[in-house]
């Protein structure tokens, strides 16, 4: 079954990794939306809604007690007599984590495939469109007997070992 539409129905009982990978070039065709700021406490693309030193500038206040004086505007203070500090927007990173369900309830359907492999496709769908936005993607696979962790990482590898992990636990 050759995958270049991502409006087609998935189809099938088991997944095949070679299924799996080939969606990478439908999961261009995802229109994610993000949200502009993430919370996390990592670096990286993403706007925050912390401040503090990063690379956007976002705001000029009077210094406070605490403040780093290497953030000091002398421009604004020179002018205005009063110290007055720098703040910027810190970037954030936001790795997308996915959670596979591939235990035995998952293996029942419709007339086209399981849930289970309408999982695996998804899961698929999401990494390579995580991966190509520029995001670290990792997760949990799992099924009834054992589960295998993946950590978040901004690499083909990692998808690689993500998707192939799902095609075991599938196949299984």
């Amino acid at each position: 079954m050759h995958l270049d539409d991502i409006s087609r129905p998935a189809r099938g009982a088991h997944t095949r990794l070679e299924d799996l990978i080939a969606l990478r070039f439908p999961a261009r065709q995802l229109q994610l939306s993000r949200r502009n700021r993430a919370l996390s406490a990592l670096s990286g693309p993403n706007k925050s809604n912390f401040r503090g030193r990063g690379i956007d500038f976002e705001e000029v206040r009077s210094y406070q007690a605490g403040d780093d004086i290497r953030s000091i505007d002398w421009r604004v203070t020179a002018r205005t007599g009063d110290a007055h500090t720098k703040l910027f927007r810190e970037e954030r990173e936001r790795p997308v984590l996915l959670a596979v369900d591939q235990r035995q309830g998952m293996f029942f359907g419709s007339s086209h495939c399981f849930k289970s492999v309408l999982a695996a496709q998804l899961a698929s769908l999401l990494c390579w469109s995580a991966l190509d936005g520029g995001d670290k993607v990792g997760g949990l696979v799992f099924n009834g007997n054992e589960h295998r962790e993946i950590r978040p990482r901004r690499s083909r590898r990692t998808v690689l070992a993500l998707l192939s992990q799902v095609h075991a636990y599938n196949s299984a």
